[in-house]
């Protein structure tokens, strides 16, 4: 058995879909039911709850040989770095009570740093608390930027022509599509060929930067599309807007800043595999049916 937990999001529902289509047993864990019935139907053992709830997540791992662990986006919490916690201590209190041999955790780059991050800092807590579990096999994927981010563009650049982020047009960053992550996460699932605890930087076919982004989206759409380089100020207004609480403001402001200053870089001599979905193949598959193309 092999659990996936975040099993209706972009990462978990591939590496379920992918382990099912290769004859593995899967349960297929999340908040909402109705969101599992197409993994239902293929055959995975639904198991629907909270991350948090640490009793729920022993259960969600009793009798797994692996499972697949990431702490879940939650936008609505008041401390996001509290509820960071409870999901290390929830899922690794799981692990370690269950027994399972295998885990492979979705990180991120930068991972390795112990603050300056931002929600990423989480990350490295969760790595550091998997590494205390003597009998376990962990493997962490340092993920890069997710090309699906950019999804949240899509109104400045339909109402404004604009794509807009803090950082300088021509600085280059290691974008990823989720589901290539996904799929590796399930490849290593399904050949459990890591022992103790290893890391590996995910990343896509290439780093581009944001005047590369603006010109593969504009072709995508049909349209040209201008970069800006916001303010700090701008995010953290825009952040507001969108609804997100003071403190989870707070975090994504810190961690652009960190990124700015080269935190989110890979850890050096650390593994790195490039993954095959190009950033011009996610803005026509992805970005522009979003878009409204």
């Amino acid at each position: 058995m092999i659990t996936v937990f975040g099993a209706t999001g972009n990462t978990g529902r591939t590496a379920a879909t992918r382990l099912l289509k290769a004859g593995k047993k899967v349960r297929a864990v999340a908040r909402h039911r109705e969101k599992l019935a197409d993994l239902g139907k293929a055959g995975a053992e639904i198991a629907v709850g909270d991350v948090e709830d640490a009793g729920f997540v022993r259960e969600a791992l009793g009798g797994a040989e692996a499972a697949y662990v990431l702490i879940p986006p939650n936008m609505v919490v008041d401390d996001f770095r509290a509820y960071q916690k409870r999901v290390v201590d929830a899922v690794a209190g799981g692990v370690e009570a269950a027994g399972v041999k295998y885990v492979v955790l979705l990180s991120s780059l930068g991972a390795h740093q112990s603050e300056g991050t931002g929600p990423i800092v989480g990350l490295h807590l969760f790595e550091e608390r998997l590494k205390k579990i003597t009998a376990l096999n962990a493997l962490f994927l340092r993920a890069g930027f997710f090309m699906e981010n950019t999804l949240m563009g899509v109104p400045t650049v339909k109402g404004q022509g604009i794509y807009a982020t803090p950082f300088p047009g021509d600085i280059p960053a290691p974008y990823i599509a989720a589901a290539d992550i996904g799929t590796y996460a399930a490849l290593r699932l399904e050949r459990l060929d890591f022992k103790d605890k290893s890391v590996v930087h995910l990343t896509g076919p290439k780093s581009i930067s944001g005047n590369d982004v603006v010109s593969l989206l504009g072709q995508a759409i049909g349209k040209p599309i201008r970069y800006v380089q916001s303010t700090f100020e701008a995010m953290e207004q825009g952040l507001k807007q969108a609804g997100l609480k003071p403190a989870m403001i707070a975090d994504y402001i810190e961690m652009y800043k960190g990124a700015g200053k080269g935190l989110l870089a890979a850890e050096a001599g650390g593994v790195m595999v490039a993954t095959s979905t190009t950033f011009e193949t996610f803005a026509k598959d992805v970005f522009l049916p979003a878009y409204g193309g």
